[in-house]
């Protein structure tokens, strides 16, 4: 390997190791430190990128770096207790107080013994300016350090054979990008053993960066949300961008070899810087659309993202096509942020640490969304409208028909006093018939105006004759005459499907009285359109009674739906809005 290429690629590696390992220590501090074990990992991280910037200044200063670096590496035992405690805490072993004392105090005292005697100096070696070389208390104190990051690896070992599930998963993760770790280690013990070659292992060590990383976002070691995450692998595919461009643009350099003189030296040197930026952007443009798709919005994304939203025929559809499209667009999980819809409003939820142009997307887009919405209640609104208005001239012309018929029922009846009894008997129980019919259709014509008052709930109940649960002294602000007429039509179903009928109130508020019976119950096909006229849950029944009660409770501010009661098939709530 020509010797320029070399040195930069000994120093890139640590570089990019340290770099790496502080953003994840901050990312650690950031986004998890209420996860048991991140300050640990934390700490952990610090001196691995301490440890790489004290093996990277003897490359870039030789024998003058020996007082940081000997500084350093006297404290590797530290950060290396650090990762025993953490794998003994990840490992859920009891003895976690027990070994963090004994492994913070040996290491401890290894630091001091290191800075006191010395662990080393720093001296020329191979095409090196400068490698550090322990002296016999340097071994002593490494080989401490490295017994400490071993037990650990031991501890992380035990816990990825013996636990299942994500446990496992993420014990194995850490445990496989710390031995990279390790393994890349090797490489500094070169010219203190003697083996007269190229400390390749090195350069193993941004992989265990890598590693980590991947064990951090694929497994989901530490509690970060989906942006974190994201931020992270962000991170890495910048700080890979800017190795790689760095690489290509020592090429050059390489093959023509070192130059001669201060200005050609600062020329090349310039020339390479240039073209390691030059190639940098467009990597680093491509790892941004990698991690964070779509942050650029076209007319064309506009227009089909309408014509998309468009399709959807009621708020609940609107909302699932509109998540749908916004986790296409920017590649999100299932349990990423979402988007909710409530009548016209429109809520992003989870997107408050996202990239600014992701947010915009999303901002964007629920604009849109929203737009939807609005265009969906105008529309039911003008349907609910149309429909208002059909009902009142279905009305006024039922009334109008009812009046009428009045007339010639009277005359029938009158007419058929001659005839024979068992006829005269029938012709009166259809006219009775009839004229509970034209009752009906204009009680539910007619515009209910009410006048409430006070009125003693257990009054009311007691003319209709059933089973009453009543708070003692309940009061109900209603109009009695209204009031009376909606109960007796539910009383009335009541008694002609059940054997047992009860009403049941209770104080709320708000107020609200049951009229239950024991009777078939209602038929599932008929219970959404239970309300509306001429459904009936009874034969011979006109199917104006439940209608007209929608309508009495609608004039009081009040609701009539169906309930739920143990004990009962069937239960009719009134409840009142204007009640106390």
């Amino acid at each position: 390997m020509d010797i320029a290429v070399g040195l930069f690629a000994y120093i890139g590696a640590l570089s990019l190791t340290a770099i790496a390992s502080a953003l994840l220590a901050l990312f650690v501090v950031l986004r998890a430190r209420a996860v048991p074990g991140s300050s640990l990992l934390a700490v952990f991280l610090l001196g691995v990128g301490l440890w790489s910037v004290a093996q990277m200044l003897p490359a870039l200063m030789g024998p003058a770096a020996t007082p940081v670096t000997a500084t350093l590496i006297a404290l590797s035992p530290l950060p290396a207790a650090g990762f025993l405690h953490l794998a003994f805490a990840f490992a859920l072993c009891g003895v976690v107080r027990q070994v963090a004392i004994a492994g913070y105090a040996t290491a401890a005292f290894a630091a001091l013994v290191g800075l006191v005697f010395g662990v080393g100096a720093v001296v020329p070696w191979h095409c090196f300016p400068g490698m550090f070389v322990p002296s016999v208390v340097g071994w002593c104190v490494l080989g401490l350090a490295a017994l400490l990051s071993v037990a650990g690896h031991v501890r992380l070992a035990q816990t990825w054979r013996e636990q299942d599930g994500a446990h496992r998963r993420q014990a194995g993760a850490v445990f496989v990008s710390s031995l990279i770790g390790l393994v890349a280690l090797t490489g500094f013990a070169f010219p203190a053993i003697g083996i007269d070659a190229y400390p390749w292992p090195v350069l193993l060590l941004p992989f265990y960066s890598v590693a980590l990383v991947y064990g951090i976002v694929r497994h989901r070691f530490m509690a970060a949300d989906i942006w974190a995450r994201r931020g992270l692998m962000w991170l890495m595919l910048v700080a890979g961008a800017g190795a790689a461009s760095a690489l290509i643009a020592s090429l050059p350099l390489a093959m023509a070899g070192r130059p001669v003189g201060l200005f050609a030296t600062w020329a090349a040197l310039a020339a390479t810087l240039a073209l390691g930026l030059a190639i940098l952007a467009p990597l680093t443009r491509l790892a941004d659309r990698v991690v964070f798709p779509g942050g650029r919005i076209s007319e064309a994304d506009v227009a089909e993202w309408r014509d998309r939203l468009a399709e959807a025929p009621d708020e609940a559809a609107l909302g699932e096509a509109a998540l749908r499209l916004l986790r296409q667009r920017l590649n999100l999980p299932a349990d990423g942020p979402t988007l909710t819809i409530t009548g016209e409003a429109v809520a992003l939820k989870g997107w408050d640490d996202a990239p600014a142009a992701t947010r915009h997307v999303a901002e964007r887009f629920a604009g849109l969304v929203a737009e939807s919405a609005r265009r969906l209640s105008a529309a039911r609104r003008m349907v609910d409208a149309e429909r208002e208005a059909r009902l009142a001239e279905l009305g006024a012309l039922a009334a109008t028909v009812a009046h009428d018929l009045r007339n010639p029922l009277g005359i029938v009846q009158m007419a058929a006093t001659g005839a024979p009894p068992a006829v005269r008997s029938e012709i009166g129980e259809q006219v009775a018939r009839m004229n509970h019919l034209v009752t009906d259709i204009l009680d539910y014509a007619r515009a209910w105006t009410i006048v409430p008052q006070p009125l003693r709930a257990a009054d009311l109940v007691a003319s209709l004759g059933v089973e009453a649960e009543l708070p003692e002294g309940l009061m109900v602000t209603a109009d009695r005459h209204a009031l009376l007429r909606a109960l007796t039509n539910l009383v009335d179903n009541a008694r002609a499907l059940g054997t047992r009928v009860a009403i049941v109130a209770e104080a709320g508020p708000p107020v609200t009285i049951d009229i239950c019976d024991d009777g078939p119950g209602i038929a599932p096909e008929i219970r959404d359109s239970l309300f509306r006229p001429f459904v009936s849950r009874r034969p011979g029944g006109t199917g104006l009674g439940l209608a007209i009660v929608r309508r009495i409770m609608e004039a009081h501010g009040g609701t009539v739906t169906l309930a739920e009661r143990p004990g009962w098939s069937t239960c009719f709530r009134l409840t009142f809005g204007a009640s106390r």
